[in-house]
């Protein structure tokens, strides 16, 4: 029985740790991008945005349906409220009694002006109505609706835009963090050809052939190569790091990246620097186009609130007034009311403070259509920015390429020359310091093409 408790209570252990692992992604570019829409917070809170826009023209439509209102009401008055009004019965009642009957009062009559307490009311009362009202025409109404509508757009347009923007982060990070890992590969190998040579080395020191001088230089290779290992390790580190916090990752989940530069090196082609460029499909245009609609919208609905509004209206109501709480009883009466009728409103005269508020709003039309030239013009100058930066960083790779290949030809030939005697342990680390250099230019010849395609193809979105 212990046994079976204690392999019970094993079983539970591994699968509760189990549970707790971290999650482990293999994403290609195209199949990240997908995650990170779905998943980074920025693009969520973007899409809750649209869901309040949406909304919002909902409400701001019911403005203009039918409004319709029930209400009920039950007062209890333990003390009836009283009031004084004029005391006109007992002169009445004894100026009956001393004509009719000859009665004389007891006592003096009230003197002239004298008032009467009086209760008037029911200790118990209950109402009941509804009404019901439409507007029939509003050019505010008119505008605010359109106004929504336009605002619900710009919010579709917000979320487009948040998409583009961690499309393109997601990207740059992507490829970052492939060149670091490009980078750490080739860094590693040549540190354990270095690891290698150097141990033959330090042997043939022992051997007498070769002097302490040259081991101690390809020592000093192998440490600069290992430190650069180490660097290269963190940079390693912190893209992913990045990439995963943009994609909406969690920092202890585990990212394996499927795409590789090569794909993307034999994707490149001169077509994007040559395409035609149509801001119209630019969302940063389209965004601004939106802008200028709203600040046209708010200068006519501006306008409107000197126009005359319009609605009709219907009430109906029932009170019952009892000294008994009887509301209920089928002989309990009630007393009705009803109404109904439509209603004009003209602004006639507000102290210029509407004609100011026009003056405004269509000053601020025209500031958003400068904006939208503006942006135009900028738009189209960083188009033309970005396919220049487009064609040098092309033209930069492939002669950073030959470089690179033609160091790394040298950096070889030197070492197998070392290895024959006939180059020196000075030789080799120049040329490896030659080779390693155009490695570094190449990268950073590649990590400025991707950049300046990803600002391309960013425009042309």
């Amino acid at each position: 029985m212990r046994r079976i408790l204690y392999f019970f209570v094993l079983m539970v252990f591994y699968v509760f740790a189990d549970a707790q692992q971290d999650t482990i992604y293999k994403f290609t570019l195209p199949q990240i991008i997908d995650f990170g829409i779905e998943n980074n917070l920025n693009i969520q809170n973007k899409e809750y945005e649209k869901r309040k826009a949406k909304w919002k023209v909902w409400e701001t439509t019911a403005i203009g349906l039918p409004q319709v209102t029930a209400s009920a009401e039950y007062q209890n008055f333990p003390d009836i409220p009283t009031q004084l009004m004029p005391d006109f019965i007992t002169p009445a009642v004894v100026g009956v009694n001393t004509r009719l009957f000859g009665l004389q009062p007891l006592g003096p009559l009230p003197e002239d002006g004298s008032k009467m307490p009086v209760q008037f009311g029911s200790k118990h009362n209950m109402d009941w109505g509804i009404s019901v009202s439409q507007l029939i025409f509003s050019g505010e109404y008119i505008v605010g609706l359109q106004a929504s509508r336009t605002y619900q757009l710009l919010s579709e347009q917000n979320y487009d835009k948040a998409v583009v923007e961690i499309e393109t982060s997601i990207e740059q990070a992507y490829y970052l963090a492939l060149i670091a890992q490009q980078s750490l590969d080739i860094m590693t190998k040549n540190y354990e050809n270095i690891r290698i040579l150097a141990e033959n080395t330090n042997k043939l020191v022992e051997q007498g052939v070769a002097n302490q001088t040259q081991a101690d230089q390809i020592k000093i290779l192998e440490l600069n190569l290992k430190n650069q290992i180490s660097s290269l390790e963190r940079q390693k580190l912190l893209s992913l790091q990045m990439l995963k916090f943009q994609a909406g990752m969690f920092p202890s989940d585990s990212l394996v990246l499927l795409s590789s530069l090569d794909e993307f090196i034999s994707s490149l082609t001169l077509q994007p620097a040559v395409q035609n460029f149509n801001i119209n499909n630019n969302i940063d245009y389209q965004m601004t186009n939106t802008q200028v609609n709203l600040a046209e919208l708010q200068y006519k609905q501006a306008e409107s609130k000197t126009l005359p509004s319009l609605a009709a209206f219907y009430s109906y109501s029932e009170k019952a007034m009892n000294d008994e709480f009887n509301f209920f009883d089928d002989d309990a009466e009630w007393y009705p009311t009803s109404v109904w009728g439509v209603k004009l409103q003209v602004p006639l005269f507000a102290s210029g403070q509407k004609y100011s508020v026009i003056q405004q709003q269509k000053i601020s039309m025209y500031e958003a259509k400068n904006q939208q030239i503006m942006i135009e013009r900028q738009l189209n100058l960083q188009f033309e920015q970005a396919k220049n930066d487009y064609l040098t960083a092309f033209d930069n790779l492939l002669n950073q390429e030959q470089n690179k290949n033609l160091s790394e030809k040298i950096y070889q030939d030197t070492q197998k020359q070392y290895k024959e005697g006939t180059a020196s342990s000075m030789d080799l680390t120049q040329s490896q310091n030659q080779y390693l250099q155009a490695e570094a230019s190449y990268y950073q010849a590649l990590l400025q093409l991707i950049n300046a395609k990803i600002s391309l193809d960013k425009l042309l979105k």
